[in-house]
């Protein structure tokens, strides 16, 4: 319930008159309750660099970096087609530090956002198998606007792990976005998974459907920027 009087002691409003007095605080109820959904938001995405902003993503000597195509991202139309993003490039690159950046200007378009490794996707979806909450589980996973995977085919993924990424992604291709950080080009993922009839399904709606960059450096950006990976 919002106080008008104490309202208009604290902002300085008690010249104006009823309505504006009215609007003046509904006004700044809309406001307090859009920052509590960003400030939410942001704290729901896990992101492992949480200050990560666009604005610090430049080109530089021994940087190449496609900033136009960041650009055109962080305007977020990608989220409303349901598109994904393969930010590729070697360690230290700064793919994880872009791919927070990306989760932060989604956040501030009031989208949910969650960001996880492989590893810890992985581990997610099997405790909620042996649990028997995957379907729960997998309904959360496909529900988010933004899912950021972070370490993309770092270790090969068994027999399991494959069959649950060819269902999570399947379910998500073209009804939600995904934001895949990985050090190795797509043509070579197929070659991690043994199971080749999903593989080439999951490479297929992911490639198809994706805006990709190549990150390169000559050095590893965390000597420019602090924990950047």
């Amino acid at each position: 319930m919002i106080d008008i009087e104490n309202l208009a002691n604290t902002t300085g409003t008690g010249t104006l008159t009823g309505p504006e007095m009215v609007k003046q605080a509904v006004d700044w109820e809309y406001e307090r309750r859009r920052n509590s959904k960003l400030h939410r938001l942001r704290r729901q995405g896990g992101f492992t660099q949480p200050d990560a902003d666009i604005a610090d993503i430049k080109a530089m000597p021994g940087r190449a970096v496609n900033t136009e195509l960041i650009a055109r991202l962080a305007i977020g139309s990608y989220l409303v087609k349901h598109q994904d993003v393969i930010l590729q490039g070697p360690t230290g690159v700064g793919k994880t530090y872009m791919a927070c950046a990306l989760g932060n200007m989604a956040c501030q378009q009031y989208r949910s956002v969650l960001y996880l490794s492989a590893s810890e996707l992985f581990d997610k979806i099997t405790i909620a198998e042996r649990t028997d909450q995957k379907k729960r589980c997998l309904d959360t996973l496909v529900k988010v606007e933004l899912l950021i995977i972070d370490d993309w085919f770092l270790t090969t993924p068994s027999r399991q792990q494959v069959q649950q990424l060819h269902t999570l992604i399947d379910r998500r291709h073209k009804n939600a976005s995904t934001i895949y950080c990985t050090q190795l080009p797509p043509d070579q993922w197929h070659d991690r998974m043994e199971e080749k009839i999903l593989a080439a399904a999951i490479v297929d709606r992911i490639i198809t459907n994706a805006h990709a960059t190549v990150l390169e450096c000559d050095d590893s950006m965390r000597k420019h920027f602090n924990q950047i990976n």
